[in-house]
């Protein structure tokens, strides 16, 4: 787990370094649609899984700030779907940088069982003309002992 960590917080390092030297402006107001891929591993059954998703969000630009919310859904062999609600607020960085923290509701549906729960997490974003690209790490608690991890990519276009 601690790998995963590691690569994910290198690998947000690795996406936000660049856009600190870009110039050419871009903001985070306004609607968002978006693909992610990632794994999954839990602590019940012991599963590491492919991922992937889609998500529909707004964001607002508050200057230095961003603030916003997030609608999903994501799959997996070993979950038959994945639901969330989630806020996110962060700090930009650069022109075309963001890097925030996440949280909010999810419900899982897998092996037969339906649960909610919530999630948190850290990613960074930056931005590419309308396009933008990011990279997530969340930790998923379903109480009981049921949780699982998740660090994902993702891919998107804002209107």
């Amino acid at each position: 787990m601690k790998k995963i960590l590691s690569i994910a917080l290198a690998a947000t390092a690795f996406v936000a370094a660049p856009a600190m030297a870009q110039d050419a402006g871009s903001t985070f107001t306004g609607p968002r649609i978006g693909a992610n891929v990632g794994f999954f591993n839990d602590n019940v059954v012991g599963f590491d899984t492919f991922s992937y998703g889609l998500e529909a969000g707004y964001d607002f630009d508050a200057g230095g700030a961003v603030v916003g919310v997030t609608a999903e859904i994501q799959d997996a062999k070993s979950i038959t779907r994945e639901l969330g609600l989630t806020a996110r607020a962060g700090a930009k960085v650069g022109a075309n940088g963001l890097l925030y923290a996440t949280g909010g509701y999810t419900n899982l549906r897998g092996y037969g069982v339906t649960i909610d729960g919530f999630k948190v997490g850290v990613g960074g974003e930056v931005a590419f003309g309308k396009g933008y690209g990011k990279l997530e790490q969340l930790y998923y608690n379903y109480g009981s002992g049921a949780d699982l991890w998740q660090t994902r990519l993702g891919f998107g276009v804002r209107f």
